[in-house]
């Protein structure tokens, strides 16, 4: 992980984690509309790692419905909260 977005979660906790998370969503929207499924394949492995790091959980430990859930859960959550005192880190 680059270290400006491991210092953003490393610094934020759970705050991090939203940010990431809904980063990476908006680039996998902005790939689908542009139809670069590669790249939109390359972020939905990005939002489901992400996922697994914000609960500090291992991926071989998880069955498929749990792996699922824990997505869903974060999508919700990313949706349904909107921080705006997250600094934009550059």
């Amino acid at each position: 992980m680059a270290d400006g977005i491991s210092d953003m979660i490393d610094s934020n906790g759970p705050v991090g984690f939203l940010r990431l998370f809904r980063l990476i969503s908006a680039a996998r929207e902005s790939a689908s509309s542009l139809e670069l499924m590669d790249l939109v394949r390359l972020m939905d492995m990005a939002l489901m790692q992400t996922a697994l790091d914000w609960e500090g959980l291992d991926a071989e430990n998880l069955d498929e419905r749990a792996f699922l859930n824990l997505i869903r859960e974060k999508r919700e959550i990313a949706d349904r909260l909107h921080i705006h005192a997250v600094p934009n880190w550059r």
